[in-house]
């Protein structure tokens, strides 16, 4: 992206830029509206049911980070959580 970055305009450089990270709060009750990131291609999302707010991420000051998986962690096929994988479905090779 280096090689494209002097393309961009003066906003575009903020948006792309570090910024303050973000945490989103399911909240059944409170209605509220999302602006839109690309207001030119999409609407807000209006009924939004989270609230936003700021969240500074965790350091490790004092801690001693340890390289490396913990031992017993499955990886692959044998991961339990997040996106299914293909070996997960059933398929046919030609």
């Amino acid at each position: 992206m280096k090689s494209r970055e002097h393309r961009l305009t003066p906003e575009e450089r903020r948006r792309d830029g570090f910024g303050t990270s973000t945490k989103f709060i399911f909240s059944p009750g409170e209605f509220t509206v999302y602006p839109s990131s690309l207001p030119d291609f999409f609407p807000p999302i209006y009924r939004c049911t989270c609230k936003m707010e700021s969240f500074d991420l965790p350091t490790l000051d004092g801690l001693h980070l340890v390289p490396g998986l913990c031992e017993g962690v499955c990886l692959g096929a044998k991961a339990l959580a997040g996106f299914p994988l293909w070996v997960h479905y059933p398929t046919q090779h030609n």
